[in-house]
């Protein structure tokens, strides 16, 4: 099924893009931490199946007509979708949309956690597109992402990609606790990667003070080894604003902190999904 819309690329409340297009609705993925999910569940005045995908039919034409109107800028492809999904497999739509995104004036931030964007390399090897990878851990983690491609996967396309030269960045969010460990998926994929993003999980419930204590140690490592990183604003929100020194922990903060990180995620994915 399809659907038609009235804009393609839009502003973005994404804090690293300017714009995003999201050329899907409905991610077959799946993922049981989705932001996108949840926050579609929230505000759609009509429920849907969100694995019940539909392409946007007139993305190209709109595609074609936003560039014209819109002041350049970086757009993130996508936001609210995957681009990559299996249904692109058929409707080859991202490579479509993306033929007219990258002539033009605009920077592309292609974010995805399919295998499919291998297939559009030779097109995607050009200066103003980069490809991103949401990476949540070294290891598959089927309980959090049933229907994704795997995260190993992931990252043997993400190593495919900078050897053939195209420019990649990865997403390191949600920051799942006990699952997900930023300093060890930036030792092993640093020199395949120009820059990582590093989120949080605080939209799922994940209580703030386990990024409290677990920040101090990654930013001072970061530094110390000139890794190119940005913290999202949520994760920043952690730290004073006046540095990058952690805020001093109360007693009655660490006891908020006492059960553990695994139990906050089964939860949250329990109560919530």
């Amino acid at each position: 099924m399809a659907i038609r819309r009235k804009t393609l690329i839009r502003r973005s409340r994404v804090e690293w893009t300017d714009y995003n297009a999201n050329i899907y609705k409905g991610c077959a993925h799946n993922c049981k931490y989705c932001y996108a999910r949840l926050m579609t569940k929230r505000f759609e005045p009509n429920p849907f199946d969100w694995r019940d995908v539909k392409m946007v039919e007139n993305a190209v034409e709109l595609a074609r007509r936003d560039i014209r109107d819109l002041r350049p800028g970086r757009i993130m492809f996508c936001s609210m979708t995957d681009p990559y999904q299996p249904i692109e497999a058929e409707t080859r739509l991202a490579r479509k949309v993306l033929e007219v995104l990258l002539d033009s004036p605009f920077h592309v931030l292609i974010l995805t956690k399919s295998l499919l964007v291998t297939r559009d390399y030779d097109l995607i090897r050009r200066r103003n597109v980069e490809v991103g990878f949401t990476i949540t851990s070294l290891e598959d983690i089927p309980f959090w992402e049933p229907y994704a491609p795997g995260n190993t996967k992931r990252i043997e396309a993400l190593k495919k990609a900078h050897s053939m030269g195209i420019e990649t960045f990865v997403s390191i969010e949600p920051w799942i606790p006990e699952i997900t460990h930023p300093r060890s998926i930036i030792e092993k994929l640093k020199d395949s990667v120009d820059r990582f993003i590093i989120g949080s999980m605080q939209y799922c419930d994940v209580s703030r003070s386990f990024y409290i204590r677990q920040l101090p140690d990654l930013i001072s490592w970061l530094k110390e080894n000139k890794i190119n990183h940005y913290l999202k604003k949520e994760l920043k929100s952690c730290l004073p604003r006046s540095s990058q020194v952690l805020v001093p922990v109360s007693r009655e903060l660490i006891s908020l902190a006492q059960e553990p990180s695994w139990a906050l995620c089964l939860r949250y994915a329990r109560n919530k999904h």
